[in-house]
């Protein structure tokens, strides 16, 4: 009988512990043990971004280039980033644009930011270049001169007056040029080996100016308008100690920042003495 008794006992207690117990159980699982599946009602769909308002601007403006007409499509690419500057775009509209302030630049493509000059009796280039304060270098690319010293009385010349800028962007490692504080063509830096900005100044802008320009042929210096100086290395320094710019491969200083070839050419004859420099 004490048995019967004992047996019964155990049987009321172990259904009032599943009473009890069982539904907090069964909570548990269900909340932190059986994996919980998202009805496919309620699963969260990204929304499909809407399209880029900007894209049938750059389509235009493209399009004007591809007709071959150059100055339109410059002004179309120069509207485009001011109305646009968050565009999906932006990285191709600047190079874009950039390409064509180049090829406008150095070609004899009419265009209203330049003026013609017609060589008069006792004119030579350096006559010219103070006179019009451009450089002989520039004339002579922006006009296809191969012989600074050969000028026809009559000539008409192409001449750019441009008033440039640097700004030299160190996390982006690029180089942006503006002209007349308009962006001009942005050049992509291939090495950097500048001193290191002293502790605290890292975020600090360094100004300076566009200093002497030097070229190299065979690690000899060569002088602008002799046979050597076509297709030689470049260096372009700057008053901020450090920072030359120089091309890619070739004569290298001691520190500074260079270029592919093509670029530093480039860079070379659009920048003069005292343009502004700003590293940031």
């Amino acid at each position: 009988m004490g048995k019967l008794i004992f047996v019964l006992k155990t049987v009321v207690i172990l259904g009032l512990c599943a009473a009890i117990f069982g539904p907090a159980g069964w909570f548990t699982y269900q909340l932190f043990i059986k994996p919980y599946d998202v009805p496919v009602e309620e699963q969260h769909v990204m929304p499909t971004p809407p399209p880029d308002p900007s894209l049938p601007d750059f389509e235009k403006a493209l399009a004007l280039k591809k007709a071959g007409k150059t100055v339109e499509a410059r002004t179309a690419l120069e509207a485009f980033l001011e109305n646009y500057p968050y565009s999906t775009k932006i990285k191709e509209a600047r190079q874009a644009l950039g390409q064509l302030n180049s090829d406008i630049f150095f070609s004899s493509i009419p265009a209203p930011e330049k003026i013609q000059y017609v060589v008069r009796p006792g004119d030579a280039l350096a006559k010219i270049e103070r006179k019009l304060k451009t450089s002989r270098e520039m004339l002579m690319r922006c006009n296809n001169l191969d012989d600074p010293t050969r000028l026809q009385i009559g000539q008409v010349l192409l001449v750019n007056q441009p008033d440039f800028s640097v700004t030299i962007n160190r996390k982006e490692k690029t180089l942006t040029l503006l002209n007349h504080y308009r962006f001009f063509k942005e050049y992509t830096i291939v090495g950097w080996n500048v001193p290191p900005p002293k502790k605290g100044m890292e975020k600090v802008a360094l100004n300076g100016v566009v200093g002497e320009k030097i070229a190299w042929r065979n690690g000899a210096r060569v002088q602008f308008g002799s046979k050597e100086y076509t297709g030689s290395e470049r260096w372009v320094e700057i008053s901020v100690k450090g920072h030359t710019l120089y091309t890619e491969g070739g004569q290298k200083p001691t520190n500074g920042i260079s270029f592919a070839p093509d670029d530093m050419e480039e860079l070379s004859t659009l920048l003069v003495k005292n343009v502004p420099v700003t590293i940031q």
